[in-house]
């Protein structure tokens, strides 16, 4: 849990970061990535109680993976004046981020008894703050590297979710 907490913290501070050091329109990044925050709320309403939150979990990172590589991909090989792509990018990246960053904080209560649970959280910023210190010095790298250590983190993070056990309640074991 806080190897994932950790990237989706790293991710969340890193994508604003990158966005200052390119040469685009930082006006339309920042209405991309506030837009993808705003979608991802959305969808963590339709999400939460409807879809397994691993499997939530895994599909936003691999979204956020799928973006990172847009990114790259688009900065490489696009070269026109039209800046809509890079933000329809960094739209999909900051959505899979911040989605998965919002499911994690929902799946936290069952992972943990309810002891445990401010200490969890604790532990898992703290951890993931740490983490995120590197966020500046990562986006200030030369080209590729910011979004391929991003989406190869996101990779990683993508299987991480099936590892995590949900605490059985009292009940269920009385059952």
């Amino acid at each position: 849990m806080v190897v994932i907490w950790a990237f989706a913290s790293f991710a969340f501070f890193m994508v604003p970061f990158y966005i200052g050091t390119l040469d685009f329109n930082i006006y339309l990044m920042s209405t991309a990535t506030a837009f993808g925050e705003v979608l991802s709320s959305v969808i963590c309403l339709l999400v939460t109680h409807h879809i397994d939150k691993k499997k939530s979990i895994s599909f936003f990172t691999g979204i956020s993976c799928l973006g990172s590589l847009a990114v790259t991909l688009i900065i490489w090989l696009y070269h026109g004046n039209d800046q809509v792509f890079p933000a329809l990018a960094f739209l999909l990246l900051y959505t899979g981020v911040v989605t998965m960053f919002d499911l994690i904080y929902v799946i936290v209560p069952t992972l943990f008894p309810t002891i445990f649970l401010a200490t969890s959280y604790g532990c898992c910023n703290v951890v993931g703050r740490g983490v995120s210190m590197f966020a500046p010095m990562v986006a200030r790298a030369p080209f590729p590297w910011p979004m391929l250590i991003l989406a190869a983190y996101s990779f990683v993070c993508i299987f991480l979710p099936w590892g995590l056990i949900p605490i059985k309640s009292k009940q269920e074991t009385k059952v």
